[in-house]
């Protein structure tokens, strides 16, 4: 490696539905060179919202894919670095976890808090759009257990709440057993979403910026994208009627529909009719008419 070359990082994010590893390093001028951005779906959260507890399963799930990891991480030389959100703080028994996935890649998993997780998706997407100035920003992460709503000017932030909805957390709790889901079911996941939102002020902004699987997903499918391609969800722009009528679509199929469709895998396509609500709704509460979607997250801001 040339002496002014930087070496590549891996930081991996843990979160209730998908292992996500970002390969990257920073140039010399501050931006991200991206080497690869691979992301794992394993479910790590199955059912913890309501037991409390890791299931064996899905922590088995979580380091076998760890394992994958480090192997592509090791194959570049790259540092590696790992955090844990949402699924692993609800959890009774986090060390069940924490422990054999410390040993699967060789350095130690940081649970990260609610705050910390707002603060570093809303930074990864800041760090592009605003790098001086102090423009209106409003950045949305949906997770599977949590959702970060976060409102700020430039690099500085106003308001950021992570709050305690998700799309594998409300579909197990609201949506269970529908297949496809009831209209009563998806009123239900609308009604959540606006109680949790209601307890952060927000002043109206036209624009959301939105992060995570839901999101993207969300855009491949508005898209008609075959296969995924990166370089056309990031930074695409839809409207919230073109959202309410993909969710009443989706809500419409049974999960056996779903997964038929390009870009919608069987780990994706069970909850995405409550991730797409909580985005919806997080637009009305916003007073956003337009969604910027953001293939990033909170990985893109631990890269040093």
């Amino acid at each position: 490696m040339p002496m002014n070359e930087a070496r590549w990082q891996a930081v991996i994010d843990i979160g209730t539905n998908t292992a996500l590893m970002l390969l990257a390093r920073r140039r010399p001028d501050g931006a991200l060179e991206i080497h690869d951005d691979i992301a794992r779906m394993t479910r790590l959260g199955e059912g913890v919202s309501r037991t409390g507890r890791l299931a064996p399963a899905a922590i088995e799930r979580t380091l076998a894919a760890l394992r994958s990891h480090r192997e592509q991480a090791e194959a570049v030389g790259a540092s590696l670095r790992a955090v844990a959100t949402e699924g692993v703080r609800l959890a009774s028994n986090p060390e069940a976890f924490l422990e054999p996935a410390a040993r699967a890649l060789g350095v130690p998993i940081r649970v990260i808090s609610g705050v910390e997780e707002a603060e570093l998706s809303y930074r990864s997407v800041a760090l592009e759009e605003a790098p001086e100035g102090d423009a209106p920003l409003r950045v949305i992460d949906i997770g599977g257990a949590s959702t970060e709503l976060v409102a700020g000017r430039g690099l500085a932030v106003d308001s950021k709440v992570s709050h305690k909805i998700g799309s594998v957390r409300l579909t197990e709790s609201l949506l269970a057993g529908q297949d496809p889901p009831s209209r009563a079911g998806v009123a239900a996941v609308a009604e959540a979403a606006r109680a949790a939102f209601a307890q952060q002020p927000l002043t109206p902004w036209p624009v959301l910026h939105g992060l995570a699987g839901t999101v993207t997903t969300a855009a491949a499918l508005l898209l008609g994208l075959e296969s995924y391609e990166r370089a056309r969800v990031d930074g695409a722009r839809f409207t919230l009627a073109q959202l309410l009528s993909l969710r009443d679509r989706l809500a419409g199929q049974t999960l056996a529909e779903r997964v038929k469709t390009p870009c919608l895998p069987a780990g994706r396509a069970d909850v995405i009719v409550a991730g797409v609500t909580i985005l919806i709704v997080a637009m009305e509460r916003c007073g956003a008419q337009t969604l910027v979607c953001r293939d990033r997250g909170l990985r893109y801001a631990l890269v040093e």
